[in-house]
């Protein structure tokens, strides 16, 4: 996905490999969100698989334009197009769940 923001266009992918959400720009990856995927757990709200957010992070040279919640939501939405459920350790994805309440429903 790309999103043009002041001007520059970021490219917005995952790496299924590598476990991670990836935002680039002029073709260098600039940000990630990591992940873990793993079967649900009796702790869990979901019988799907469940995908626990890591580690979020954008070079601070790219830092003040908002890429980290861009990165974070396009996370969640290509996770939730796969039906899988949420949880984090990542202190960003958990703040980006206080201010965005219509991603509770999709927790783990």
């Amino acid at each position: 996905m790309d999103l043009e923001i002041s001007d520059e266009t970021y490219t917005f992918t995952q790496d299924i490999a590598a476990s991670r959400f990836m935002v680039s720009h002029d073709e260098k990856v600039i940000g990630h969100v990591d992940y873990v995927d793993r079967e649900a757990s009796p702790d869990d709200t979901s019988e799907a698989a469940v995908r626990t957010f890591t580690h979020t992070e954008v070079s601070p040279a790219f830092g003040g334009r908002g890429l980290a919640a861009h990165l974070v939501r396009f996370a969640l939405e290509t996770s939730a197009e796969a039906d899988l459920k949420f949880r984090t350790t990542c202190s960003y994805v958990m703040e980006f769940f206080r201010k965005h309440p219509e991603f509770e429903e999709l927790r783990a």
